[in-house]
């Protein structure tokens, strides 16, 4: 299939009437809709589900996100299909799990045209194009880092189907976004504002070592933190999490991933060969800093939803927030992302529908994949028809499905999340290990039950259900890993 007949595909139908009547738990009524919603999808890069102040987490404010959770449901459970940004912005911009795009594991290869091209292993639509044969105008700004393009481009359209706003990730985004919201539209909108922090702890932290000020990139990256104390001269640094100490346990592959010492983990590499030999007060700059930049991108939100209420859209559009996966945080002496303890997985996830659903509600029960459910729940609130390929579920507040358990992907690892487990198997070097963790009593992850004889049936359960899933999904990788126990 080529590219022009790719995106030629016809994947979705105006769906009817959409109603809102399903789970009068979340809803204010039944309410018809006498027209197709707007769809505002806001999402950051590198943030986990907690670095919010509605979140619980104290040593950072985002009150326009905290207002956005206010107004509408946030989800507890809710997890990347893969803890890296290219992989689990592929999953979000199609609906299909990571590794259907030839075993796409990794961040990024050695040059950006080695990425897959979208058209080779699918042959359904992207987002846009399932939300544009609907009759909807659809826009995208900000960050992609898909196929060949790391932020959206002019040429990116042709292949997903949103017209580029601007390919600027911070307040030239916020600007271009609330610039398009207040125009007059005539047929309903989708528009995905992908902003690029809190990533920019990624470039803008001395990982080359604390004392190693000889380095070039070492000097630039102090200066940056230099400056952001300056900026906030009055914040003190937070403290350790409690789960901040390495397992005594761990699988060999976290032991080789925390020093750095595993292949094609990109920057995880680079920060895991120093910061194992960190001293706490690094850490406690790593945690702060990740902070700053979680706040700088909060303002910026801002300023989007600010636009939305000032236009008198708010109850005409759906907004869901999101991000693409989290950062370790300090959390079992590791930084960046790739694993799948929560820090690195479980990712924020808000919806919000004014005077359509109940505000304020905490969703604990709920198990989501933000990758493979975000098309099924878009085209559910829109009342547009789903591409019947895909296999995500709604998470729509408004209807009544429910995931049994979710999985996610990594190089060398899958994760298998049920209401009460946590079931993860990694393999190097030709060996697989197990982590079993009871998310109810130990959401820190700080004990491995792998090898409780008192949860051998548990383990025994979920590693069934994961080899029937990567039997079912076709995930080869996966099977093998499996075959190694």
């Amino acid at each position: 299939m080529n590219r022009r007949e790719f995106i030629k595909q016809s994947a979705a139908v105006i769906g009817g009437t959409f109603l809102a009547g399903c789970s009068g738990k979340l809803l204010n009524g039944v309410n018809k809709m006498k027209k197709k919603p707007n769809i505002l999808l806001i999402t950051t890069d590198q943030q986990y589900a907690k670095l919010m102040s509605c979140a619980g987490e104290l040593n950072v404010k985002t009150p326009n996100l905290d207002k956005l959770a206010a107004s509408g449901v946030r989800f507890e459970n809710a997890y990347c299909a893969n803890p890296v940004c290219v992989p689990s912005r592929y999953s979000l911009t199609t609906g299909y799990m990571p590794h259907v795009f030839g075993g796409l594991e990794h961040n990024m290869k050695k040059n950006k045209q080695d990425l897959p091209e979208i058209k080779d292993y699918i042959d359904t639509p992207a987002m846009g194009h399932i939300f544009r044969n609907a009759g909807y105008e659809t826009v995208y700004g900000g960050k992609l880092h898909v196929e060949q393009f790391n932020n959206y481009e002019d040429e990116a359209e042709e292949t997903f189907g949103f017209k580029c706003l601007t390919g600027d990730t911070k307040k030239k985004l916020a600007k271009k976004c609330s610039e398009f919201i207040r125009e007059k539209h005539d047929k309903p909108f989708v528009m995905w504002a992908s902003f690029i922090n809190p990533h920019d702890i990624c470039v803008g932290f001395p990982f080359m070592g604390y004392n190693d000020m000889d380095h070039p990139y070492t000097q630039k990256c102090h200066k940056k933190i230099k400056n952001l104390h300056d900026k906030y001269p009055d914040i003190p640094l937070p403290d350790m999490p409690e789960n901040f100490l390495p397992s005594t346990d761990d699988p060999l592959w976290m032991k080789k991933f925390r020093k750095g010492k595993m292949k094609n983990i990109g920057l995880n590499s680079a920060f895991g060969s120093h910061a194992i030999d960190w001293p706490e007060k690094m850490w406690k700059e790593y945690r702060w800093a990740y902070r700053r930049y979680m706040e700088s991108v909060d303002k910026q939100i801002g300023k989007v939803l600010d636009a939305l209420k000032e236009s008198g859209l708010e109850e005409d559009t759906i907004v869901i927030f999101t991000s693409d996966h989290g950062d370790h945080d300090g959390a079992h002496g590791l930084t960046m992302k790739r694993s799948f303890y929560e820090e690195s997985a479980n990712i924020p996830l808000i919806i919000s529908y004014k005077n359509h659903i109940n505000p304020g509600v905490l969703d604990k029960s709920s198990l989501i994949n933000n990758g493979i459910d975000m098309i099924p729940t878009m085209c559910d609130l829109a009342g547009i028809e789903t591409p019947e390929k895909l296999k995500g579920k709604s998470f729509n507040p408004l209807s009544n499905e429910i995931n049994e358990f979710v999985v996610s992907e990594t190089v060398g690892g899958r994760m298998l999340r049920t209401p009460q487990y946590k079931y993860n198997i990694y393999c190097v070097d030709g060996i697989s290990e197990e982590q079993l963790f009871d998310m109810e009593k130990d959401r820190g992850e700080m004990k491995n039950l792998a090898k409780s004889e008192k949860h051998k049936n548990v383990l025994l359960d979920h590693r069934a259900k994961l080899k029937k899933w990567a039997k079912e999904h076709q995930d080869s990788k996966g099977l093998i890993y499996l075959q190694k126990i």
